[in-house]
């Protein structure tokens, strides 16, 4: 079996698809199995034109249009895939898995609700089609028809109980809608089936930290990264458990690594350093948590966030002038935060600047941030 993921970031949006064998040919040709021992040694050129060979020859075969379709799909030729196996589906309109495949090409070439057309129609010609219920629910999640995807998922895992993909399938959705509990029995089926694989480790893990069962998200954590130990987001989440847990050395370490594996993939990227940044600071590391910050501001020097939280940890370590400075820089990238203006209050306090001070907790209450009352009346009478 084929599988094929899809990422979106922030954390990671990942779904096990099939790009299945057709059952749809009594008799496979020679050049449809030449081509597959082509593909299993990874010759795909060769692969490739021994099947455009024998379309030249027999151009009414709906199977060798399908094949040559697989392939265009493995080399991620999606519109070509697309293509193929629409000739296969004008060939033989009844040509069930065709019709899933080219939906899945179209799907993966950026159309999810075009695909669906072709998932419905693979799912009347044969309803019992495991694979497309799935394929369908993949889409349908990209629509953002959640529940829709969870009855898919739901209708395949009943063709296909012993598939450890649709149980991973179904419980990435419902950790999507919020059902974690359903999401972990969903993720321990797919493991009872498939105990090597990572992302469901990892994704048991995100929703039992969901339901604060730390030491069992924890313990997940740690096994996705036994089982690869190459990806950054893994060792980022478990650095949140290991901080949460108060175990800010561990967590500090996983962050770290996290930052060594994603730079060696992308250019620098100021979320992991201003986490890292961020448990330096609960930690009271203040002068490491400042060296965080700063590194996260020269790569994204216009997001406020990263400035608020230098400046609190300046703040803590006693260097107001430059706490007020980096909060005015963030009342600069984002005025409409009263937090800034009473956090910046404070800071000015510490430096006997009592006027500016007032004036800030003055603004600061206006603005809504209503809890500062007290200290108004209190200091700035």
């Amino acid at each position: 079996m084929l599988t094929g993921s899809k990422k979106t970031i922030g954390l990671w949006l990942l779904f096990c698809v099939t790009l299945a064998a057709s059952v749809h040919a009594q008799n496979d040709s020679p050049a449809i199995e030449n081509a597959r021992k082509q593909i299993e040694s990874q010759n795909y050129d060769g692969a490739y034109s021994t099947l455009t060979a024998a379309i030249r020859e027999n151009p009414n075969s709906p199977d060798l249009y399908y094949e040559r379709g697989k392939l265009r799909f493995l080399l991620q030729d999606y519109y070509g895939a697309a293509g193929d196996f629409g000739f296969a589906v004008e060939l033989d309109s009844t040509f069930a898995d065709a019709y899933n495949q080219r939906g899945l090409a179209i799907h993966y070439n950026g159309d999810p609700e075009l695909a669906l057309e072709d998932f419905d129609v693979a799912i009347k010609l044969k309803p019992d089609f495991a694979d497309a219920y799935s394929n369908r629910g993949f889409a349908l999640y990209a629509l953002g028809d959640n529940e829709n995807a969870y009855f898919d998922f739901s209708k395949a895992i009943e063709i296909e109980p012993t598939n450890s993909d649709l149980y991973y399938n179904r419980g990435f959705v419902r950790l999507d809608l919020g059902e974690f509990v359903g999401a972990i029995d969903d993720f321990n089926k797919s493991i009872s089936l498939d105990s090597l694989d990572a992302e469901a480790f990892k994704l048991r893990a995100d929703a039992e930290y969901q339901i604060g069962a730390l030491d069992a998200s924890l313990s997940d954590y740690s096994q996705s990264i036994l089982l690869d130990s190459l990806d950054e987001v893994k060792f980022a989440s478990r650095a949140l458990v290991y901080s949460e847990m108060e175990k800010y050395e561990e967590s500090i370490n996983d962050y770290t690594k996290a930052i060594e594996l994603y730079e060696e993939e992308y250019e620098p990227g100021p979320e992991l350093y201003n986490l890292r940044g961020v448990v330096y600071y609960t930690a009271q590391k203040y002068d490491e948590a400042i060296d965080d910050y700063t590194t996260a501001i020269s790569i994204e020097p216009s997001a406020p966030l990263l400035y608020e939280n230098r400046a609190a940890a300046y703040f803590d370590k006693g260097k107001f002038p430059d706490s007020e400075q980096d909060y005015s820089v963030a009342i600069d990238l984002d005025p409409e935060d009263p937090e800034n203006y009473y956090f910046r209050s404070q800071a000015k306090f510490e430096q006997g600047n009592k006027l500016d001070g007032c004036l800030d907790l003055k603004k600061a209450v206006e603005m809504g941030l209503t809890d500062a009352r007290k200290e108004l009346k209190d200091k700035c009478k």
